[in-house]
């Protein structure tokens, strides 16, 4: 099949054979500076601009199999500890602590992998804030037909899209807390609204009697 903006139109059969061909892109760029003497700094500036950014249209759609995050990971990590090319270099530290921001000691590069989930977690917030916008009103009605995409159970036979989208939920319900307003919306036991980090529900101290009490029930409507 061909491709489409750079994306394979046919989603189907192994994901890691299907994907692969970022690592080729991403190997075809390292492989044309690994002749010149580049120093740190310029290593980083490449990384950052030019590698790191290869795969953004395609992870801010699809979620990369681990195998394939690995691989686009050490070839970068390969690239940077690299001194005497072709020679690997020694790593002088894991990859994980040189991805860390620079306020921790790291560098600021990013891991693939956690890169990609917030792509597809900032996706699915164009969903929560944009409900009347073509995908949305495609998605909603194949998959969270009655509820929010935040929500949404998870579905039977989904497109590599939903499910790609789907997997970023846990991290985006990890930033995010529900508004009050009138609390007529917001379950007191179920949604995360108490403004904690990450944000939670309120926690019972005895059996919970009324499962679906909303916010507005413990709003006084005299006194607000």
């Amino acid at each position: 099949m061909g491709k489409f903006l750079g994306i394979p139109e046919d989603i189907s059969g192994s994901k890691c054979k299907l994907f692969a061909f970022l690592k080729d892109y991403l190997m075809y760029r390292v492989n044309g500076w690994t002749g010149r003497w580049l120093s740190k700094g310029g290593k980083q500036v490449m990384i950052k601009s030019i590698l790191l950014a290869l795969p953004t249209y395609v992870m801010s759609t699809f979620l990369l199999p681990l195998e394939i995050c690995e691989n686009l990971d050490s070839a970068i990590a390969q690239f940077w500890w690299s001194s005497n090319p072709p020679k690997k270099g020694i790593h002088l530290a894991k990859w994980e602590k040189v991805c860390l921001p620079k306020d921790e000691g790291g560098i600021g590069f990013r891991l693939i992998h956690e890169f990609n989930l917030a792509l597809l977690a900032k996706q699915l917030w164009r969903l929560v804030q944009y409900p009347d916008s073509l995908v949305a009103r495609v998605l909603k009605g194949r998959y969270y037909r009655m509820t929010s995409p935040l929500r949404a159970a998870s579905a039977r036979g989904p497109s590599y899209v939903w499910s790609s989208i789907f997997a970023a939920r846990k991290l985006l319900l990890l930033g995010i807390r529900q508004k009050i307003h009138f609390g007529y919306e917001v379950k007191v036991w179920e949604d995360s609204w108490i403004p904690t980090t990450p944000a939670r529900s309120a926690t019972p101290v005895a059996p919970v009697m009324n499962p679906n009490m909303r916010v507005s029930d413990l709003i006084n409507q005299e006194s607000k």
